[in-house]
């Protein structure tokens, strides 16, 4: 039974980058742990608020079934989340991560800075865990300059995660799903499938 963990940065990022893979793993008595560094907290988009993101997230995570662990982010005076790359906030983190065979964490490449961020956070915590994969998710690979070297088939869990990404609609519409798709059927075409999943892997079991 492998043991997985996936830190992110918020709130969806698990859905839109590796859900389907993950769901994979748990249909095959893997146990999946998600850490979110950044706690739903004041949002600027019109139409989306903590107590909305909260919701969505409780859905998402009824529906999975996952183990979720939050961190309590640091906040600005304006209430917006302050993610901060120095020792106290690794050794918050460092509490809700226990002992792993693989770890999926954000790319170094994505240019949200959040993701970066915690990608800084998490390889250093997640070093002794037999592998580690980094995320190739949309849109953030459109700007990547390295390929993906591992293309995981989710043709059986497509629906899934489509159901997951479908828990936050008041950030994730139909027009996004459509893309989300598009980008995983294109990965799928190279994996010979219908839809799939990309990750750089960093480090793999020998």
């Amino acid at each position: 039974m492998k043991r997985i963990v996936v830190i992110s940065a918020h709130p969806d990022d698990v859905e839109i980058g590796c859900s389907g893979t993950l769901q994979k793993f748990s249909l095959e008595g893997a146990t999946v742990t998600s850490v979110i560094t950044i706690a739903p907290s004041v949002e600027v988009k019109s139409g989306r608020d903590c107590n909305i993101v909260s919701k969505e997230l409780s859905d998402s995570y009824l529906l999975s079934g996952w183990r979720l662990q939050i961190h309590n982010t640091n906040l600005h005076k304006n209430r917006r989340p302050n993610l901060l790359v120095d020792n106290n906030t690794m050794t918050e983190l460092a509490d809700l991560i226990d002992e792993y065979d693989i770890a999926i964490i954000p790319n170094p490449q994505d240019y949200h800075q959040d993701h970066r961020n915690t990608y800084q956070l998490a390889l250093p915590l997640v070093r002794n865990c037999k592998e580690i994969w980094c995320q190739h998710q949309y849109p953030y690979n459109e700007f990547y300059t390295t390929a993906p070297n591992m293309l995981v088939d989710i043709s059986d869990t497509w629906q899934f995660k489509k159901d997951l990404l479908g828990c936050y609609p008041s950030y994730i519409d139909q027009d996004y799903i459509d893309k989300v798709r598009r980008q995983n059927h294109a990965w799928g075409l190279q994996r010979n499938c219908k839809y799939a999943e990309a990750f750089t892997v960093v480090k793999r079991h020998a």
